[in-house]
């Protein structure tokens, strides 16, 4: 796009080029919707041009693709960039400052680039002064530097932040207000210094929709990460744990939270939940340890998910829920579930209780090697969905759709779907992905379409 549009404007006469009779609002709009890259080759055209792409409301670069040599005169140009563009708003900063290399067994490593962490503080602290909107930030940095006045910043809406380095801790100011956030985003071995300072942080963003904390790693504190939230809609958890502490709570309290995703579980963690207005969840409960101690947990969890309309479990979480004796509740309102395998027929008694009491199901969707050894078949034992059949499971009665995916055509598993075909009497259609070679995939979906079924309305598709 730069390529033609500099062709353009040094093959024209002035009185010709009529892209030059645009306004410089417009213009500096087009040059934000290049790369940094691109934009700042604009700046050759002219002198006119040169103020234009230090006037760009993106700056989003990847500091990482920068040659190793090159990398103190990125920093400097980065430094003259905003000095030059003085008040002119900034929308969006995005840095990236992740390298990657290929070492001799072609195995990917990754390195931070030399960042100076001053000049990081100074580019966000110039970025708020500039009425910012966007921060998105990768690093791999020792001691995470960010100004006081990013949580203060009165126009930021969306801040990830990404810090690969572990023992990075996350130093928020006593003073926090962040009235225009709406999304926050930590990811990746971001570390609090203290319990107090999650909570302050979370709390004082008064219309914040979408939270993601990943791998939290609480350092010092009684061992309590609390989210509290009125406005709060969307909320992701992962990984989190917390150091010196043999166990730890997780209290969420968001009571307009409709989607709430939850990975991994350490051996002593403790839920306390308010998701009343709930409707979907992701759930992979999957402790490095299996004991009595995750049962608070896993009951926590299951009651905070009972009133969801729509519900993504892996088989870990129903293995885990059945060895812990935590029972499968009932789901009243449930029309959409997906079930994730990651081991071969692991956690099908728990499916099995779970389609049983989910009265109102309306889709079905089964991954069936999400994490398995794509050379290993599962072993689905045909007794089990008979078993179902007999157990008088509704969900038979109301199931319209049903997805199976990474389907291989093994004898159970063509069982199961006879099994499906056979009683869901109002099944409407049947999708079904074939993981196997093209030869194989046709014999397979031949059988497949032959198989009868209870439903006249059943569309059967083979993908």
């Amino acid at each position: 796009m730069v390529f033609f549009l500099v062709v353009e404007v040094k093959l024209l006469k002035d009185n010709e080029c009529r892209i030059n009779e645009l306004p410089d609002e417009v213009l500096s709009h087009i040059i934000s919707l290049l790369s940094l890259k691109e934009a700042v080759r604009t700046s050759i055209l002219s002198k006119r041009w040169r103020y234009l792409c230090a006037s760009i409301s993106n700056i989003d670069f990847e500091f990482g693709a920068i040659p190793i040599a090159n990398e103190l005169g990125f920093m400097d140009f980065l430094d003259s960039l905003f000095i030059s563009r003085g008040r002119l708003p900034l929308r969006k900063f995005r840095l990236r400052c992740i390298r990657f290399l290929n070492n001799r067994e072609a195995f990917r490593l990754r390195h931070h680039a030399n960042l100076d962490p001053a000049r990081l503080e100074r580019w966000v602290c110039a970025a708020v002064g500039l009425g910012i909107q966007e921060i998105y930030l990768t690093f791999r940095l020792n001691q995470l530097l960010l100004p006081g006045s990013l949580f203060t910043c009165t126009t930021l809406a969306a801040l990830r932040l990404r810090n690969d380095h572990s023992a990075s801790g996350f130093q928020v100011p006593a003073k926090v207000w962040l009235p225009s956030l709406k999304i926050l985003d930590l990811y990746n071995s971001m570390c609090f210094s203290s319990d107090d300072s999650a909570e302050r942080l979370f709390s004082n963003c008064p219309v914040l929709e979408d939270l993601v904390i990943s791998s939290y790693m609480g350092r010092i504190g009684k061992g309590k990460l609390i989210v509290s939230n009125s406005t709060l809609k969307r909320l992701t958890i992962e990984s989190v744990n917390w150091r010196n502490h043999s166990s730890f709570e997780i209290v969420i309290d968001a009571p307009n939270l409709v989607y709430f995703k939850y990975a991994g579980c350490e051996e002593n963690s403790h839920l306390l939940l308010n998701m009343q207005s709930l409707s979907e969840a992701n759930i992979d409960f999957q402790p490095n340890v299996l004991n009595q101690n995750n049962v608070h947990s896993a009951s926590a969890l299951t009651r905070g998910i009972s009133n969801i309309h729509t519900l993504h479990l892996t088989s870990t979480t129903l293995f885990c829920f059945e060895k812990l004796g935590v029972p499968i509740p009932l789901f009243p309102n449930l029309t959409n579930l997906k079930i994730s395998f990651w081991e071969p027929f692991l956690g099908f008694p728990g499916l099995q209780k779970l389609l049983a009491q989910s009265h109102r199901l309306e889709i079905l969707v089964l991954e069936l090697r999400s994490g398995a050894d794509i050379d290993e078949p599962l072993k689905w034992n045909p007794d089990h969905w008979y078993e179902l059949k007999d157990s008088g499971a509704s969900c038979l009665l109301s199931l319209k759709t049903i997805e199976i995916r990474s389907f291989d055509g093994s004898e159970d598993e063509v069982k199961m779907v006879e099994y499906f075909l056979e009683n869901a009497r109002v099944l409407e259609k049947l999708e079904i992905q074939i993981w196997a070679e093209i030869e194989k995939g046709f014999l397979i979906s031949k059988q497949l379409l032959a198989l009868p079924r209870a439903s006249q309305k059943c569309r059967v598709i083979i993908v």
